[in-house]
C-alpha cells in the first residue's frame, strides 16, 4: 500500500511538485478551468449586541459607534463593554483632572468644563511640623491653626488676621469645635493641656485645665473630648465625663461624626466605636472591627457612612482606602454593615490616605496627597455613587502636605494643607484638564478597523481648545502622559461635530478628551460627547483547495507515473483530517493557515467521456492567517515567533 508522502522524507517539496502541506502531510493541488483553488477571507457575522445595556450601539451609520454623553457615574470602568455590566457603566469613565463631571443638576445642560483653580495666596499652616494644622467654620467665620497661633478670616480666607486666644505660652492647639456662635479650642504641650472657649466676637476664657486635652467635637449639642487613649463626654462648661470608651495603651481616637441614631468614633486600634446618647448621657453601643486598618476619618449623608483608613505595610509603603457603610442594629448594638470599597490609594513613599472628610448637600468630599507636588480633592457624587478627583492644589515637597481642613464659604472652597498654607477657590479656570474613557472592544476579541471620532462641543469663539487623542495599548489609560496618545481631533473653532478620520487596527481602543483654557482662564471650553466607530475587520479565511486523488504522479522535468492505489490512500488520509485543527502551508502564492478541515468533499471523476483519469477531492479548510518565519538551520515545528517555520 503507497504512502502518502511527508515533510520527514522529501527535501524541497514545492521543487518536487508539491503544492501544499497540510501539517506535516504533503499534497498536489488539481488546479483547472472548474477547478479553481480559492482563498477568501470569510465575511464578518453580524453580532448580536443587547442594545438594551449599549445603547451607543445604535447607529444608521456603517460600523459600530461607542459613545458618551454623560460623565457623572464617576471614575474607575477601565472597560466598556463587560458582561453583567452595572446600570451605571454608561456614565462612567476611567479617570480624569481638572474637569467637573458632576454638573448634571444645575438646571442646564450637561456638559464637562474644567475646575476652578485653587489658589494658596495666603499662608496660614506653615510652622508646624507635627500636623497641629485644623480649620472650622463658625457661622461665616473661619478658623485656622498653626501650633499656638490661631488665625480668622472674616471674607471666606481671603484675608486672614490673628485671633487673640488666652492660651498658655507653650500650649499647642490641638483641636477645633463649632458650637453654635462659640469656639472651642483644646490645647497641651505634652504634659498639661486646656478647653478654651471663645464667643463670637468675644474674648476667649478658659474652661479646664485639669488633663492633657486632645481633640475636641461637636455632636448632638453636646461635645467629645479625648484625653490620651480614652474618649470623655464634656458639657462645654467645667466638667468632664468619666471615659466612655479607653483604648489599649499608645492608641487615640482620630475622629468623630453625629451619624444619626449614634455618634461614631475612629480610633487607631483599628475600630470604629458606636456612642449613643441615652438619656443625656453618651453611653458605648458596639463597635467594629476594620481589620488590617487604622480608621482615619469619619462623615454620615444621607443615611451612609463614609470612612478613610490607612495601613502601613513593610518599609514604607502606605495605603489609603475610603469606604462607604450603613449602620445596622443588633441586640441593642449598632455596628457597620455593607463595608464597601470605593477607592484604594497607594503610594510607596507619601501618605495618600485621607485625613478629613466634608459633606455638603450632595456629594462627600476628601482630601489626598497623590504626589509631592499635589493634593487633591476628591468627590463622592451621591446621586450617582460616582467618585472623581475634585480640587486640585499644587504643593511643595514638605514633609506632611496632608488636606486637614475642608470648608466652604459662600459657595467657594477653602482647603488647608499641612505645612503649605490655606487654598481658596478662585473664579479662574484650571489651565487643563482631561477625561480618560474606558477601552472599548464591543463584546469581541477580534482585531476591529477604528475609523473615526467625532467631538462635540459648545461653540469655542476665543482662545479655549477641545482635543482628542486615542491609543490602541490597553495599559494607556494609567498614563495620560504616555507618548502613544495619538491626537485625532483638535477644536479651537466652531462646534466640532466632524468625523476624523483614523486608520488603527487593535482589539480595544482608549480615548482622551483634553480640554484646554490656552491663557484665558476667565472661561472654560465646554465638552459634550466624543463618539468613536469601528468596523469589523475579517481574520477568518476559507481555503477551497482541489487535491489531486488520482494514481499518476506528475514531477517537475521528469515522466509522469503510476501508483497503484495511490490515490486511494490520499484520500483516505484527507478524511482523517476532517475536523481536525491543523496548519495549511501553501507554497504558491505563499499563504499559512491556521484552522480546521471544514469538510472534504467525495472524489469526482472529471470528462469520463473522453477517458480522462483525472481524479481530485475539495478539502475546505477555515481558519486564520499566520506569519511565515524562517529560522537558520531550523526545519521543525515550534521555532520562530510563533511557533510555526516552513518545512522543507
Amino acid at each position: 500500500m503507497p504512502r502518502v508522502p511527508t515533510t520527514a522524507n522529501v527535501t524541497n517539496p514545492h521543487r518536487r511538485g508539491y503544492d501544499f502541506r497540510i501539517d506535516t502531510k504533503l499534497f498536489r493541488a488539481s488546479t483547472g478551468p472548474e477547478r479553481q483553488m480559492v482563498i477568501r477571507t470569510e465575511e464578518f457575522p453580524n453580532q448580536q449586541i443587547n442594545l438594551k445595556q449599549n445603547p451607543e450601539d445604535i447607529s444608521t451609520n456603517i460600523g459600530q459607534i461607542f459613545s458618551r454623553n454623560n460623565f457623572s457615574g464617576g471614575q474607575g470602568l477601565d472597560t466598556a463593554h463587560r458582561r453583567n455590566a452595572s446600570e451605571n457603566d454608561g456614565i462612567r469613565f476611567w479617570d480624569s483632572t481638572g474637569v467637573d463631571v458632576f454638573n448634571i443638576d444645575k438646571g442646564e445642560n450637561y456638559t464637562v468644563k474644567l475646575l476652578h483653580q485653587m489658589s494658596s495666596t495666603v499662608e496660614r499652616a506653615t510652622s508646624s511640623t507635627t500636623g497641629h494644622n485644623y480649620m472650622v467654620k463658625v457661622g461665616t467665620k473661619l478658623y485656622a491653626s498653626d501650633d499656638e497661633i490661631l488665625y480668622y478670616s472674616n471674607n471666606g480666607g481671603q484675608t486672614w488676621d490673628i485671633q487673640s486666644e488666652n492660651l498658655t505660652a507653650g500650649y499647642k492647639i490641638t483641636g477645633l469645635a463649632a458650637h453654635g456662635t462659640d469656639l472651642y479650642i483644646t490645647a497641651n504641650n505634652g504634659s498639661a493641656g486646656e478647653i478654651e472657649k471663645l464667643p463670637d466676637g468675644g474674648t476667649s476664657s478658659q474652661l479646664m485645665s485639669a488633663a492633657i486635652y486632645d481633640k475636641i467635637w461637636s455632636v448632638k449639642g453636646q461635645f467629645l473630648v479625648s484625653i490620651g487613649n480614652a474618649i470623655h463626654s464634656y458639657n462645654g462648661n467645667t466638667t468632664v465625663g468619666s471615659a466612655i470608651v479607653t483604648l489599649p495603651t499608645g492608641q487615640t481616637f482620630t475622629d468623630v461624626c453625629d451619624a444619626g441614631a449614634v455618634v461614631l468614633a475612629t480610633g487607631t486600634d483599628g475600630y470604629i466605636y458606636s456612642i449613643k446618647d441615652v438619656a443625656g448621657t453618651f453611653t458605648a453601643k458596639g463597635q467594629t472591627e476594620i481589620s488590617g486598618e487604622i480608621p482615619t476619618c469619619i462623615a454620615e449623608s444621607q443615611g451612609l457612612v463614609f470612612y478613610g483608613t490607612k495601613e502601613t505595610q513593610t518599609g514604607s509603603t502606605t495605603i489609603g482606602r475610603f469606604y462607604r457603610a450603613q449602620i445596622t442594629v443588633a441586640d441593642d448594638l449598632y455596628v457597620l454593615g455593607d463595608n464597601q470599597l470605593i477607592k484604594e490609594w497607594e503610594n510607596s513613599s507619601i501618605d495618600s490616605s485621607p485625613k478629613k472628610l466634608y459633606v455638603d448637600r450632595d456629594s462627600v468630599y476628601t482630601g489626598i496627597k497623590e504626589s509631592t507636588t499635589e493634593a487633591n480633592l476628591w468627590r463622592y457624587y451621591l446621586p450617582t455613587g460616582g467618585l472623581s478627583r475634585s480640587y486640585k492644589c499644587d504643593i511643595s515637597s514638605g514633609t506632611l502636605d496632608v488636606i486637614s481642613g475642608i470648608e466652604n464659604v459662600n459657595s467657594k472652597f477653602v482647603v488647608l494643607v499641612q505645612q503649605e498654607g490655606v487654598f481658596l477657590q478662585q473664579s479662574t479656570y484650571e489651565s487643563e484638564g482631561y477625561v480618560i474613557l474606558p477601552n472599548v472592544d464591543f463584546f469581541t476579541s477580534d482585531e476591529k478597523q477604528w475609523v473615526g471620532t467625532t467631538v462635540e462641543h459648545e461653540t469655542i469663539e476665543d482662545a479655549r481648545r477641545v482635543q482628542c487623542f486615542i491609543s490602541t495599548k490597553f495599559e494607556d489609560i494609567n498614563n495620560a502622559a504616555s507618548t502613544n496618545w495619538l491626537l485625532t481631533n483638535d477644536s479651537s473653532t466652531g462646534r466640532g461635530n466632524q468625523e476624523s478620520q483614523i486608520n488603527e487596527n487593535s482589539r480595544y481602543l482608549s480615548t482622551k478628551i483634553v480640554l484646554q483654557a490656552n491663557g484665558d482662564f476667565s472661561g472654560s471650553p465646554a465638552f459634550n460627547s466624543v463618539a468613536i466607530r469601528a468596523l469589523p475587520r475579517p481574520q477568518v479565511v476559507v481555503v477551497d483547495l482541489p487535491i489531486n486523488i488520482s494514481d499518476q504522479v506528475e514531477r517537475p522535468g521528469r515522466k509522469r507515473i503510476q501508483v497503484k492505489n495511490l490515490g486511494e490512500a490520499i484520500y483516505q488520509e484527507l478524511k482523517e483530517f476532517e475536523g481536525d485543527s491543523v496548519t495549511l502551508e501553501i507554497y504558491d502564492p505563499a499563504e499559512t493557515i491556521r484552522g480546521v478541515v471544514e469538510s472534504v468533499a467525495y472524489p469526482i471523476i472529471n470528462n469520463a467521456s473522453i477517458g480522462s483519469v483525472t481524479q481530485y477531492c475539495t478539502v475546505r479548510v477555515k481558519g486564520v492567517r499566520a506569519v511565515n518565519v524562517t529560522t537558520a538551520n531550523s526545519n521543525i515545528l515550534g521555532i520562530g515567533t510563533i511557533g510555526v517555520v516552513r518545512l522543507g
